[in-house]
């Protein structure tokens, strides 16, 4: 277009401020989206391994047993504890009903541990997930595990609600409070 006398010269930054915008709206959006994926990700379960433990009958007063194998420092070490506790047992009567619970299911049965979701959701655990146990949980029965003495009482009740008969004491689970494996 020409320039006369009358026409200003148009400025150049009506040319470049659209490549501007870009460079700073698509490197915004990117970190929007990144931020997101990490916040999912980080609400998945993690859960560390259990180490092998002795498949020996045990007392019914003791409810944990010591490893059977040499586990690597970095494992979980089981905690024997005592259901005639009175400290434990007075900590926390009543079951905690928000408490966040992972079911894994240790079994070929597809599907297993969403059944027992559906199970504890109608119980009133409304934080409850369901995923496959890897094989680095040895366990040869279905067990609860929990790692603070004040979800002992959590762990008991949904043992009973599943119809498991061995709850532990489990140091180094992680994220979730209880953790149920399936076999």
């Amino acid at each position: 277009m020409p320039v006369g006398m009358h026409r200003p010269k148009p400025s150049k930054w009506k040319n470049v401020w659209p490549f501007l915008a870009i460079l700073v709206i698509v490197p915004a959006l990117g970190w929007v989206a990144a931020t997101a994926l990490y916040r999912q990700q980080a609400t998945n379960v993690s859960v560390q391994p259990v180490p092998a433990t002795s498949s020996s009958a045990q007392a019914p007063a003791t409810r944990g047993a010591s490893p059977g194998a040499a586990a690597p420092s970095a494992a979980p070490s089981v905690e024997p504890t005592s259901s005639s506790s009175p400290s434990s047992s007075a900590a926390s009567a009543e079951p905690d009903h928000g408490a966040v619970i992972s079911v894994l299911n240790g079994t070929e049965t597809p599907g297993y541990a969403a059944g027992k979701v559906t199970i504890l959701n109608d119980a009133g655990y409304a934080g409850t997930s369901a995923a496959n146990a890897d094989a680095n949980w040895t366990n040869t029965t279905s067990t609860v595990f929990y790692e603070d003495p004040k979800m002992e009482a959590t762990a008991k009740d949904i043992a009973s609600k599943l119809g498991i008969d061995t709850v532990r004491q489990q140091s180094g689970l992680g994220d979730p409070d209880v953790v149920i494996v399936l076999r």
